[in-house]
């Protein structure tokens, strides 16, 4: 006899549910990957094959902290918040920088879209928006990218610019 208030379907669902997770757990036993931490994303750490790219040679910052900032944006937020190109290669069903465009559309003109051209930016707020998200933009948990590199991105958005 089941117990009140389940049915046949539930009982197949939760059998197949575990039996997932029984496989992904042997997955992640057969390829060597640990266990708590197979699913976390650690980029920005010293132990993953993740190597930032270097700033770019026509980059003026003098700063290892700026450099390093500017880095972190080229690595992760540039390909959502990065200036929209004037020339378009790829599919056309991508939006191109969709964070730009969002931002573009949110400020109609009055504050610059793309995020490396604002010298508005506060370092409590990119902190916030970085860690909790907003609106459609994801979080980025500290295995995503670590508290130096947001230090880092926060110094780089921040600085001041003459």
């Amino acid at each position: 006899m089941r117990p009140r208030g389940t049915s046949g379907a539930h009982a197949r669902h939760r059998s197949l549910r575990l039996a997932g997770i029984s496989r992904a757990v042997t997955l992640v036993g057969l390829l060597g990957l640990p266990g708590d931490s197979a699913l976390a994303d650690p980029a920005a750490t010293a132990d993953t094959a993740w190597s930032a790219l270097p700033a770019s040679a026509a980059s003026n910052l003098r700063d290892p902290l700026l450099q390093r900032g500017q880095e972190v944006f080229a690595q992760r937020c540039a390909a959502c918040h990065g200036p929209i190109p004037a020339e378009v290669y790829g599919p056309a069903f991508l939006p191109l920088m969709p964070g730009t465009q969002a931002l573009a559309a949110r400020y109609r003109g009055e504050l610059p879209a793309a995020l490396e051209e604002r010298t508005d930016l506060q370092e409590v707020y990119v902190r916030t928006v970085v860690r909790n998200g907003f609106v459609s933009m994801p979080f980025f948990r500290p295995t995503e990218l670590s508290n130096e590199d947001l230090d880092a991105l926060v110094a780089y958005l921040t600085r001041e610019r003459r």
